[in-house]
């Protein structure tokens, strides 16, 4: 039984791994976010050929828009939501790292909400830059070119969208996986349990197995004498003859 309990623990082990290393790699996905725009979008003269102008996005709110031959026109940041995405990194990081400890009742539960929270966020962005793409491709005036495209920051962070969600299905299935799962019923019976670990009382009479009587018990008995002390020796036995 002992065999078949450490198997459950490192299936278990092994699902926290799998589960904290897809999650780990969508964390990863999000950082060049932070410091790349993730759309962009050209407007151009037809005609000349020249390029009219040029806006940057990231997703945290930050837009910077150019001119003619680059002249910078806007560049506005949004603080709090740069904010708001570095703190649910850094909690997403700290989240993935508690959870490679199965000792800590707290980190299955603190794991699952911060990967929630960033791949909740990040599933928002993502779409929310994806339908505006779609929407803008054809969306040309006259005699202008306009083009929206996905910069590569914008592709990790779309790929990270999905290995989150697919690390939030993970986590879950392990955090409700029964901590006994893989746990033979021990010797005792049927009606009792034993948690891993620990190995199962041993039975009252360990020799007594399928209604045999235990080893060794006919050597219990009281041993019988042959001598003339038993049953008033040889002389009483020619008497009763």
């Amino acid at each position: 039984m002992a065999d078949v309990a450490w198997t459950g623990r490192r299936d278990r082990w092994g699902g926290r791994r799998l589960s904290g290393g897809v999650a780990l790699l969508g964390v990863l996905l999000v950082v060049p976010s932070l410091l790349a725009p993730t759309w962009e979008m050209s407007v151009a003269d037809r005609e000349h050929g020249s390029l009219l102008s040029r806006q940057w996005e990231w997703s945290w709110g930050r837009v910077r828009v150019t001119g003619l031959e680059g002249v910078e026109l806007r560049d506005q940041w949004n603080v709090l939501g740069l904010a708001v995405l570095v703190l649910l990194l850094a909690a997403a990081l700290v989240g993935v790292a508690v959870w490679f400890f199965p000792r800590l009742a707290w980190g299955r539960a603190m794991g699952l909400v911060t990967i929630g929270l960033l791949a909740g966020r990040v599933l928002t962005t993502v779409a929310d830059r994806v339908g505006r793409s779609l929407g803008e491709i054809d969306q040309g005036a006259a005699g202008l070119t306009v083009r929206t495209e996905m910069t590569s920051a914008g592709s990790f962070e779309t790929a990270a969208a999905v290995v989150l969600l697919l690390a939030v299905v993970l986590s879950a299935l392990t955090a409700v996986r029964p901590v006994d799962a893989g746990v033979a019923v021990p010797s005792g019976g049927p009606g009792t349990s034993c948690p891993p670990g620990v190995d199962p009382p041993a039975p009252s009479d360990p020799g007594r197995t399928a209604g045999l009587r235990p080893a060794g018990e006919h050597l219990s008995t009281t041993p019988v004498s042959f001598g003339e002390s038993a049953s008033g020796g040889p002389e009483q036995l020619r008497r009763s003859r």
